[in-house]
């Protein structure tokens, strides 16, 4: 969808219908199989060769379902989905679009080193004219006038996930947090070998290859649908399997 129309309605609607609209576009966009090879979809397209029916996935930044509903469709009955998604009115949205899913449980907060309550933030209508769903961090006080701000609890992922039984999949897309949160869920991964797609980048990026290859992992990205072997010089998403 594109960055004018974005615009469009991010000036004209409340903040909790513009998440409504853009998101049921979206959803409407991926059922009719439209952008599988588009640098923004081919991920979702390819999530059924990276987790199977029966499994157990956690969503990290779960946003407004992009990734849960169609891990919750690939996973069936017998699987489970734990959605992970701390901004308050993101949540209420993600919560809509999921509707009466039974194997999808929603856990609204951010994770990370400590249970505590964090300042979060969204700066990115300054740049962009609109609100960015996935551009949703850990503040850290350096905010432009037009930053959007929320108050979310965080816990630690270790705890939270320690007793759900074998882990298969982990998606993270979290605007660097990744940093703190991966290193958090080591032994859970190191436990359980899940298929692991994140979205990260920098010096982060570079962080998450060494600690996933001193776990025996090997990183793949997506070329034409398709995995290759990860050039680090690429800024895509990155699959990592056991």
């Amino acid at each position: 969808m594109g960055k004018l129309l974005h615009r469009l309605l991010y000036r004209v609607l409340p903040l909790k219908w513009y998440l409504c609209v853009v998101s049921r576009m979206l959803f409407i966009y991926r059922a009719l199989g439209l952008g599988k090879h588009s640098r923004a979809m081919e991920y979702n397209y390819h999530l059924p060769q990276l987790v199977g029916q029966g499994a157990t996935a956690i969503d990290i930044g779960a946003n407004l379902g992009y990734y849960t509903c169609p891990l919750s469709d690939i996973v069936g009955r017998k699987g489970r989905v734990y959605a992970v998604e701390p901004v308050p009115v993101i949540f209420d949205v993600l919560t809509h679009n999921v509707g009466s899913r039974k194997n999808v449980t929603l856990l609204n907060y951010a994770l990370g080193e400590e249970e505590t309550t964090i300042e979060m933030a969204n700066d990115s209508v300054a740049a962009g004219g609109y609100f960015g769903t996935g551009r949703n961090f850990v503040s850290d006080g350096d905010l432009s006038a037009e930053a959007i701000r929320f108050t979310a609890q965080m816990r630690r992922g270790s705890e939270l996930f320690a007793n759900i039984g074998k882990i298969d999949f982990i998606k993270c897309d979290i605007e660097g947090y990744e940093r703190v949160v991966m290193p958090e869920l080591r032994a859970l991964i190191e436990r359980d070998h899940p298929t692991v797609l994140i979205e990260t980048d920098g010096d982060t990026r570079l962080r998450m290859v060494e600690m996933f290859a001193e776990m025996g992992y090997r990183a793949t990205m997506l070329e034409g649908g398709v995995e290759v072997p990860l050039d680090v010089n690429s800024d895509k998403d990155i699959i990592f399997r056991y």
